[in-house]
């Protein structure tokens, strides 16, 4: 199990870096994204900023990897345009194609963090303050994940 998460201090409104990895012997379950800050549905400024010219990334690995299945309308708020959501079983071709893929949105996150503009207005860094509190407190009490890894490996161990 990887369960990976890197913010970006208040004072940027970047997404929030995803990797999350669950491998048994028969099946690998992925989510990678950089987790919009603020709701790319309803801001599509913060859409347009941030997620427009990363498309050709998603559109290359969404090729590669099937889309996982169904997710909650709540849980959709806090993916971006990007994600790559899949279940596929081992073979080493799509571990090479999931490490690149992991690579490819950790530089381009890192690429974001770079060339974003650092906000002073102390209200616009505690909303980014906010965002971040309500993406870690979804993630605690609805996280997707957490029911298939219950039906995978039992209660305690999905916690």
């Amino acid at each position: 199990i990887l369960d990976f998460a890197v913010f970006a201090r208040p004072e940027f409104d970047v997404p929030i870096f995803c990797a999350n990895f669950f491998s048994t012997a028969t099946i690998n379950i992925i989510v990678l994204d950089l987790n919009p800050l603020h709701n790319v549905i309803d801001q599509r400024d913060y859409k347009e900023k941030y997620f427009k010219r990363l498309i050709p990334l998603g559109l290359k690995y969404c090729k590669l990897f099937p889309w996982g299945g169904k997710l909650t309308s709540e849980s959709l708020k806090f993916f971006s345009p990007i994600v790559i959501w899949t279940k596929f079983p081992p073979s080493q071709d799509s571990y090479d194609a999931l490490y690149s893929a992991f690579t490819e949105y950790y530089k381009a996150w890192l690429e974001l963090i770079d060339q974003a503009p650092e906000e002073i207005d102390a209200s616009h860094i505690t909303f980014n303050r906010e965002a971040q509190h309500k993406y870690l407190t979804w993630r605690e009490e609805k996280d997707p994940g957490h029911g298939i890894l219950k039906r995978l490996i039992g209660e305690g161990l999905a916690k």
